[in-house]
Parts: structure tokens; sequence; C-alpha cells
């Protein structure tokens, strides 16, 4: 189960300069995952699906444009993850993933606060963690994600191509034989790859840049521990975003909580 608590009051333009509107916005998000890793191989790596529903909160207020409005804890997009391969050696790990992102959660182009996005998405994930040691102590760890996003309901805009990077470094240290402790530290990057696609004339879509590409960085630390005889996880990282354009940048705490069978 992952908790995720983001807050940001900064909302910057296509140049990266802040926007003196009075932005505030602060979403709560708790998402329930379901994996099955089962006993096939594919391509030499095991073979797992699951799916990702989360469950959301949000306040948005903009002072300059009049807003001020808030969704309470509801459904929102559903991840469904048909096909993902593991790959574990001694000395690294590897993951390669296809999901689609169902619009699912509640949208209204007219509630700045909606759960949902209106769009359905496919996401495309590569990514692999390289073990310094025999010991698989320290790790280097790089997760790649691509969007392809369809058509948002109401407004006739195909949102861009979006290319996130998440990285890290961590160290596992075995305390004793039931407990394992896992300090880190992470950069993040997103990246809007494509113009956004605007299809004819629509109220919603008034003064829209298709060229206006978003971007965010962020840096973060976070700690894992683990109970070893119940194969049961805890992880929590704070995170803070910079260099954000024609996005908000903010703060992020996530609190996981991973129980394995």
């Amino acid at each position: 189960m992952y908790n995720s608590f983001y807050s940001a009051d900064t909302l910057n333009d296509a140049n990266g300069d802040e926007i003196d509107n009075g932005f505030d916005i602060d979403v709560y998000a708790q998402v329930h995952r379901f994996i099955h890793v089962t006993d096939k191989k594919i391509f030499g790596a095991n073979y797992a699906y699951n799916v990702l529903i989360p469950m959301v909160d949000k306040d948005m207020s903009i002072d300059a444009a009049g807003i001020d409005a808030s969704e309470s804890f509801q459904v929102g997009d559903i991840i469904l993850e048909p096909l993902a391969l593991f790959w574990y050696t001694p000395r690294w790990d590897a993951i390669l993933a296809v999901a689609a992102i169902l619009p699912t959660g509640d949208y209204d182009a007219d509630n700045p606060a909606a759960i949902g996005m209106g769009y359905w998405s496919a996401m495309v994930t590569a990514g692999g963690t390289y073990f310094l040691d025999d010991q698989r102590g320290w790790s280097v760890s790089v997760l790649t994600r691509t969007l392809y996003n369809g058509e948002q309901d109401d407004t006739n805009i195909t949102p861009g191509m979006e290319f996130v990077v998440e990285a890290g470094i961590g160290k596992n240290i075995v305390v004793n034989d039931k407990w394992m402790v896992r300090p880190g530290v992470s950069l993040a990057a997103s990246w809007q790859i494509s113009d956004d696609d605007i299809d004819g004339d629509n109220p919603f879509n008034a003064g829209i840049d298709e060229d206006d590409h978003k971007q965010v960085y962020g840096f973060g630390v976070e700690m894992n521990a683990m109970y070893m005889p119940w194969l049961l996880q805890a992880n929590i990282r704070y995170g803070s975003d910079f260099g954000a354009e024609s996005n908000a940048e903010g703060d992020c705490i996530n609190l996981t909580f991973t129980k394995s069978f």
C-alpha cells in the first residue's frame, strides 16, 4: 500500500518563472497494489501482472482566478499492468513492463480538482538495479516510464508524450537476523517530449500553447526497513521539486508498506 502526500504553492510558466496567482494544491493518494508473480518464465524473466487502485483526496485553489475546489476521497485512474518481466542475477536486477492507465476517476473539465485525468494512457516501464558488491550492499538504480496519452474528454486535447526517470543510490544494512534497513538518496525528472495536439476550437483549450512542454525535477531521501521473518517492508521518502516549467513545484512524502507471500 502506497500513501502519498503532495503539497505545492508554486506554479511556474513555460520559462520557469513563478506565476503570482495564489496557486495552492494539496493531494493525498492511497494506492493499493496487487501483484502476482507467476512460475512462468519469458526470455528468462519471471512473469508477473498487477493492478494499482488509487483513492485520492484533492484540494486546489487559484486566488487570481477565483478557483477554490476540492474532491473528497474517491477512486482515481486505475492502472492495469498485464505484462511485467523481472530478471534477477547476483549483481543486477531488471524490469520491463507494459501497462494501461484507465480513465476510471471522475473527470469534469469544469472542475480543476477533478480526480481523474479524463483520458486513456499506455505506459512502458524499463529499468534496473546494479549492485556494486557481491553482498548486494551498495546499489545504483534507474527506472524509466514512457507515457503515450489519448484524447481528453471535453477539451479535445491530446496531451504530449511524457518521459519520467527515477534514479537512486542505496545501501542495504543487515542489522541482525530479523531486520534490514536501506537508506538512500534519489533523483527524479519528468519531461513532456512531444507537443500537445489540440483538435478544433473549444472554450476549454483557449490560451493553451501546443508547444509548451511540461517539465520538473526532484531530489529526495528515503529509508526502507524490512522485518525479514514476515517479509514485511516499510519505506518512507521525502522529495522536493525544482526546475519546473509549465508545472507546479512542491514537496511530497511517500509512505509505503509491502507484504510479500
